[in-house]
């Protein structure tokens, strides 16, 4: 069938288990053809689109509500409430987002983007319905590695032993079986029956038998499985436990979902896929390559991720001094797999855990452990607490990697890192620092290792930075804490940090300005010496983040001035008070107004 054609899932239900089938070959062609050309989420979604056409077969969105946690996984969804025509613009500026969005569709009814948040969500949605009198059913699907979230077990716990509330929780297992099992046999079974051959001779022999000779033998092993196990921990929670079922066998996903819908209690239906089903190479990669997928560039890349360089760096360092790298489910992305191959003994994957893993980092470094705790800037918001109390507060030594500071671009707004200064700036003790190029990279590196004592951030953009890994030699250097100029002028003082001072140097150029152009590499504390030096010059005072400004530097500029009574004149631009959505990153600039044009414009106003 044409997928463009499909206006909602209600022609899904007039469709026999055939048709079902071929319906998922025809959509999961469709996801590797357009994803490779625009980019997204490969392996997860072609992971999940049996599971999405029978939910809704079986259920009715909008009235049966369908949380998907994170989101990325859900593009069958967005086909099915017809969306498929728009692919071609997916994550594009302006054009489909790469997770729920409520600007979209009235079937996406939970958009988060940050991993453990659906039982959450399901739970509020459940109580909505029956506080409103409305009803439906609340369904969420959740992954093996979120649901080992902190936030997900706190959510489990209370709709599990709620009996005046029934909530159907999917349980999407690409990697394991997370049955509790007693005794060799046991443990043999469960490892057995989640095999993905066993799996695979089910669909055989479901598909050869009579139905009622499939459903004899399916009781046999429900009653094997009572008789060699005790209860698995979503039993112990209080929820019927039904599975391991086969992911992809749409027949039997929908017996099952049927099933449930006339079981009264709160469920949890596992089931095991296969990420990247369909492309040969996401289904035989075990390391995360294909999770995401980039658009295909037209021109040559230059230089290397700063993800990557960070990670050089970290792997050099250890020749001057040995740390410990906690990450948080992060490893391809961060570009860590390298260092845990060399460190092992000095690294730990704890999951989609980002408090713990804060507190976790505390502790060692109260133990006097030097620790790198690489975050995105988007998921450091998520352990706020723990940094706040457990490092900040009491002064520990931990060095943070933010990744993906600043705009992000195609990830959207639930991805943006444009806050994590303003979190990092009201913690005390913290140090603050973002590099310009990749040389000051390894020396503010080195600087937070060697020379702090109190809590540091290294904040670094996603993108690139131009560094030859063939050619060029990491080395360290010491230095300062101090604000640096990358050129000296009399007219106005233009002030930034990392690779934005580029764009400063090149209005700068353009404008042929007589500026001084100050890198603010040290973002907290600010350089009291060179700003009393910049004020006592009278000359203008121009600011750029590409960041939120509430909390961030120019305000301290401004509590300076205040404080010794300056009175340069001084503007600022930033990201100020709004959600940026998904886009490519220079796009995302000119509507913020803050691409070079923008810049520029903004600094002939100013000196007018």
């Amino acid at each position: 069938m044409n997928l463009t054609d499909i206006k909602d899932p209600s022609f899904l239900k007039e469709m026999n288990h055939k048709e079902l089938k071929k319906l998922a070959d025809e959509i999961r062609l469709f996801l590797i053809d357009s994803i490779t050309k625009t980019g997204g989420h490969l392996s997860s979604n072609l992971g999940t689109v049996e599971l999405i056409i029978a939910l809704h077969y079986v259920f009715n969105s909008p009235d049966d509500v369908i949380v998907y946690d994170v989101g990325h996984q859900a593009y069958t969804h967005k086909i099915l409430t017809g969306r498929a025509k728009e692919f071609d613009s997916l994550r594009h500026t302006k054009g489909l987002s790469g997770y729920i969005n409520y600007e979209e569709s009235i079937h996406d009814q939970w958009e988060s983007g940050h991993a453990g948040t659906a039982l959450s969500a399901l739970l509020g949605i459940l109580y909505a319905k029956h506080m409103k009198g409305e009803a439906g059913e609340g369904i969420a699907v959740i992954g093996d590695a979120s649901i080992t979230n902190g936030m997900a077990f706190e959510a489990l716990n209370l709709l599990g032993n709620d009996h005046k509330t029934r909530g159907i929780i999917i349980l999407n297992d690409n990697e394991m079986s997370i049955s509790k099992s007693v005794g060799s046999i046991s443990k043999a079974l469960t490892k057995f029956r989640s095999m993905k051959i066993v799996l695979k001779w089910k669909r055989i022999w479901t598909s050869i038998l009579p139905g009622f000779v499939v459903r004899f033998l399916g009781r046999v092993k429900r009653g094997l499985r009572g008789f060699l196990q005790r209860q698995n921990i979503f039993e112990d929670l209080g929820y019927m436990y039904i599975g391991p079922i086969d992911g992809h066998d749409i027949k039997g996903l929908i017996y099952s979902l049927k099933r449930i819908q006339k079981i009264k209690k709160s469920v949890v239906l596992h089931i095991i896929t296969e990420k990247g089903k369909g492309h040969l190479e996401a289904e035989n990669d075990k390391v995360g390559t294909y999770h995401g997928v980039s658009k295909p560039s037209n021109g040559k890349k230059i230089g290397i991720s700063w993800s990557e360089l960070v990670s050089i760096n970290m792997v050099e360092l250890q020749k001057h001094v040995k740390t410990f790298v906690i990450m948080p489910a992060m490893e391809v992305g961060a570009q860590f797999s390298n260092f845990a191959a060399q460190f092992s003994d000095r690294y730990i994957d704890v999951g989609i855990a980002e408090e713990h893993a804060a507190t976790m980092a505390a502790s060692m470094a109260h133990q006097g452990v030097k620790v790198f705790l690489p975050l995105y800037a988007t998921f450091a918001q998520r352990a706020f607490d723990q940094i706040l109390n457990d490092i900040s507060r009491s002064n520990h030594h931990v060095v943070f990697g933010i990744d993906r500071a600043g705009i992000v671009g195609e990830d959207g707004s639930t991805h943006q890192g444009l806050f994590d200064v303003s979190m990092f700036y009201l913690m005390p003790n913290m140090v603050i620092t973002m590099p310009y190029n990749a040389k000051e990279a390894s020396n503010l590196l080195y600087y937070g290792f060697m020379k702090q004592k109190s809590p540091y951030v290294m904040r670094y953009p996603r993108g690139t930075v131009l560094f030859d890994k063939t050619e060029e030699r990491i080395e360290f250097e010491e230095i300062t804490p101090t604000w640096t100029y990358l050129k000296k002028g009399s007219k106005v003082n233009l002030i930034s940090y990392g690779p934005s001072l580029d764009l400063l140097i090149q209005a700068n150029d353009n404008l042929k300005l007589d500026a001084s152009i100050v890198n603010a590499r040290f973002i907290k504390p600010i350089d009291e010496e060179m700003l009393h030096e910049i004020c006592k010059n009278n000359q203008p005072i121009f600011v750029y983040e590409e960041c939120s400004n509430i909390g961030s530097l120019y305000p301290q500029i401004l509590k300076f001035m205040a404080k010794h009574q300056y009175h340069n004149r001084i503007t600022e631009m930033s990201v100020t008070d709004q959600i940026v959505e998904h886009g490519h990153y220079k796009d995302i600039l000119k509507i913020l107004h803050m691409d070079l044009d923008s810049v520029e414009e903004n600094i002939k106003a100013f000196l007018k």
